[in-house]
């Protein structure tokens, strides 16, 4: 009868252990109770809108309710929060955009918040360029025009203020780019979400405002808001009319992505479950349209790419906050 030497029986006792792992009660039975999906921002935005269709295929693939649920305020940490502090098995999860990520934790710089060592990363879902909006009132009708606009104004020493969703959001930071480029003075206006940001600069309190094509395109067919460019590389397929800002402004391109997480310590063979069943629901017929409609572009990966790439745009943001010396008073 032959034997096993030590080293050849450690190997199959691996192999063993991690074929069960993948076969898990844990992974195998998961969900078996509705899941909680938080929302760091308000509803309107393009986070929220996302989250509500990921949220219903995940519904349908696991014959449970993924609820949503909107926690504002804190730059999105009361959100994450309540994921960092909730049980690691995989049943609250966050959607969020990048900000709350790569910027909250700059600016805030509470030592309690450290969302890289807090949350476990499933997969990014999405990106979006932003749209450049104004009230209809503005008379510019074209980048080009509005910065002259923007200029004159300063020459004038009146404000120019633009809406942001919250400090340090990837709106917030696209139009601080913006000013760094073109060389103008912007008024930072910021609010807790998209909704009510958008809804001042549609009743002519605000301006401007850089906001998500999901969120905005509805605004602009009524003409409550008029569309000068996109902050994408390319125009968009969607809106082929629209000039981008590098039109104006060569290499200008900014956007958001938009990904999921789970508690941090939430067992890795349901973190990949989540990861996998994420990713069907984004590749679905259904749901690509959706995003293809609403000015979303595909984007998905698994935890170990999620993780790796957080960690490259986390280092481009902080660049961007440098340089235009964003603070939170």
């Amino acid at each position: 009868m032959k034997t096993l030497n030590g080293g050849r029986f450690i190997f199959m006792l691996g192999v063993v252990l991690g074929a069960l792992a993948m076969h898990s009660p844990a992974r195998a039975q998961f969900p078996g109770k509705p899941v909680l999906m938080v929302v760091p921002v308000g509803p309107g935005g393009g986070t929220d809108l996302l989250a509500r269709q990921v949220a219903k295929k995940l519904s349908d693939a696991w014959g449970q309710t993924v609820v949503v649920e909107n926690k504002t305020g804190g730059g999105g940490i009361i959100g994450a929060e309540t994921v960092i502090k909730s049980a690691p098995d995989g049943y609250t999860l966050l959607l969020s955009h990048d900000g709350v990520i790569t910027a909250t934790p700059l600016l805030y710089k509470r030592p309690d918040f450290d969302p890289a060592k807090q949350l476990a990363p499933i997969t990014q879902l999405a990106t979006i360029p932003y749209l450049v909006v104004v009230h209809p009132s503005v008379q510019a009708r074209n980048i080009p025009e509005l910065i002259a606009l923007m200029k004159d104004k300063q020459a004038k020493k009146e404000n120019f203020g633009f809406a942001t969703s919250a400090p340090g959001s990837a709106d917030h930071l696209s139009g601080e780019q913006f000013r760094l480029t073109a060389g103008v003075d912007m008024l930072v206006v910021p609010y807790k979400s998209t909704g009510p940001a958008m809804t001042d600069v549609i009743a002519g309190h605000l301006p401007m405002g850089f906001f998500s094509i999901p969120s905005a395109q509805p605004h602009v067919k009524a003409g409550r808001l008029r569309a000068l460019g996109i902050t994408s590389s390319q125009r968009s397929k969607l809106l082929p009319d629209i000039q981008t800002v590098g039109e104006t402004l060569p290499g200008f391109a900014t956007g958001a992505w938009y990904g999921l997480w789970t508690t941090a310590g939430t067992p890795s063979a349901i973190v990949e479950k989540i990861s996998a069943d994420a990713r069907r629901a984004v590749e679905s017929t259904d749901l690509a349209a959706y995003m293809l409609n609403n000015g979303f572009d595909a984007a998905t990966s698994t935890p170990a790419e999620f993780a790796e790439f957080i960690k490259r745009d986390s280092a481009k943001t902080a660049q961007v906050i440098k340089s235009a010396n964003v603070r939170i008073e």
